[in-house]
């Protein structure tokens, strides 16, 4: 399993234009075959700070999510609306039972 904690801040005039365009990537993304969890937060730290947080199956479904259309629109769009460039960590991960 691999998740992806990835980072945003929004300007302030942008928010409901990035909550509408991250309901959107979420639902999609939430039904692809390879996803196990997509799903977004503002962040304690600040408002407009906002955390995805992903978990995929392996990295495969991780390069066919990027290949999709929403994502690609997302990633476009969200562009104009964030103050910096959005910073992605990824962690290879083992589920103990």
């Amino acid at each position: 399993m691999i998740i992806i904690h990835a980072y945003f801040k929004v300007k302030p005039q942008n928010r409901n234009e990035f909550l509408e365009l991250a309901e959107i990537v979420t639902n999609s993304s939430q039904a692809e075959d390879g996803n196990i969890s997509y799903q977004y937060y503002e962040a304690p730290e600040g408002t407009n700070h906002f955390l995805f947080l992903e978990k995929w199956k392996d990295e495969k479904a991780i390069q066919e999510h990027e290949q999709t259309s929403h994502f690609k629109s997302f990633v476009k769009d969200v562009e104009k609306l964030i103050n910096e460039p959005f910073k992605a960590d990824l962690y290879n991960a083992t589920l103990i039972k």
